[in-house]
């Protein structure tokens, strides 16, 4: 399903590919261990906006059984995980495996469901909490405009216009300042070669984390002040 696609979104690729199976003239129970799908399920049909293909493909096929069946062609159902209900551990094996394919499937899953992207972005999040060079204490110092940015660069989220791909496949995710790379917040703070016009002179987040190292006495008529360059850089970047 792609690099992005997560065991939520082959949920509803699993949910599809059931409605497809079954004959067109039977009424079906849909179960799924999945309340967040169920729930993006129903939402796509009350609204008639679909973030995915699958979704889309889940709400035409319930509308199309409905049309020819009734209104309760299709139910959907709650059950719980790993409780020995039957068929229900194999379909979550598949579509655990469906999830872990990732870039086997390259250019099948760049836009992932919603409830797809809040689980992708809490692992990455917990992740992100594994390494150092995460700011905390210092970046709370900061003005307001450099931490924002921090925050974008940090989260991969914001305005950043690989984030912005995510949500909208036809807005490119090239770098605006050098256009050779995707514009993540990696790229931004520690590889693009515009931060190296605006004082960037480290490569890594652990580097970054070094307060003694990027402090900076400043002279000045009224007084010698002492500066933050990442700070300074953070100020500086323009991610609008």
């Amino acid at each position: 399903m792609g690099s992005l696609a997560t065991v939520w979104d082959s949920e509803v690729a699993g949910m599809r590919g059931g409605l497809k199976m079954l004959p067109e003239d039977r009424k079906v129970l849909l179960l799924s261990d999945s309340q967040a799908a169920i729930a993006a399920v129903r939402k796509a049909g009350r609204t008639g906006r679909a973030r995915t293909g699958e979704l889309k493909e889940v709400v035409e096929e319930v509308r199309k059984k409905q049309k020819n069946l009734g209104p309760n062609a299709v139910r959907f159902g709650w059950v719980k995980a790993h409780v020995g209900t039957q068929g229900n551990e194999k379909a979550d094996q598949m579509a655990k495996s469906e999830a872990e394919l990732g870039d086997e499937n390259e250019g099948m899953g760049k836009v992932i469901t919603e409830g797809g992207l809040r689980q992708e972005w809490k692992r990455r999040r917990a992740e992100e909490r594994k390494v150092n060079g995460t700011g905390i204490g210092r970046v709370v110092r900061w003005n307001r405009k450099a931490r924002v940015n921090y925050v974008h660069c940090r989260t991969g989220k914001g305005n950043l216009q690989a984030w912005r791909h995510v949500l909208d496949a036809d807005i490119p995710d090239q770098c605006r300042k050098c256009g050779r790379y995707a514009e993540t917040g990696k790229h931004v703070a520690l590889v693009c070669i515009h931060g190296e016009d605006i004082g960037r002179r480290w490569g890594t987040w652990e580097a970054m984390n070094e307060p003694e190292r990027w402090r900076k006495k400043v002279k000045d008529p009224d007084g010698d002040y002492e500066v933050d360059l990442v700070e300074t850089f953070f100020t500086d970047l323009d991610l609008r």
